[in-house]
């Protein structure tokens, strides 16, 4: 069985390189947003925002779905289930805020393994 770090640097490695006009330097913008806007906000701007920042948050929603980590379910392997699944009445603050959690917590392996494409 593996441990919360194996599975978060294993889905950060998973990423590959990020393209769009600024790469991987992407990644190294989404843990402030989230810090400043919340994980709700900066998804919503991944929606306006070039193939970096959707290639970032769909990563995201696959790890969150991960079986080890099982924080939104499997069938959530997008940006668009993810906010779905984050913004159901079912769905809990607590939820959020695990999602968050973790989302920062895979954002540390993240920024370390992604380079530009």
């Amino acid at each position: 069985m593996q441990n919360l770090d194996q599975i978060r640097a294993r889905n950060a490695l998973s990423l590959g390189p990020v393209s769009g006009d600024k790469g991987g330097e992407v990644i190294k913008k989404v843990a402030p947003l989230i810090l400043n806007h919340g994980l709700l906000a900066t998804t919503a701007y991944s929606f306006t925002e070039k193939e970096g920042w959707q290639k970032v948050f769909d990563a995201i929603a696959r790890h969150l779905a991960d079986p080890g980590i099982n924080v939104t379910g499997p069938d959530c392997t997008d940006r668009v289930k993810l906010m779905t699944f984050l913004t159901d009445k079912a769905t809990t603050s607590e939820t959020l805020k695990l999602a968050t959690a973790e989302t920062m917590a895979w954002l540390t392996y993240a920024s370390r393994f992604v380079k530009k494409g």
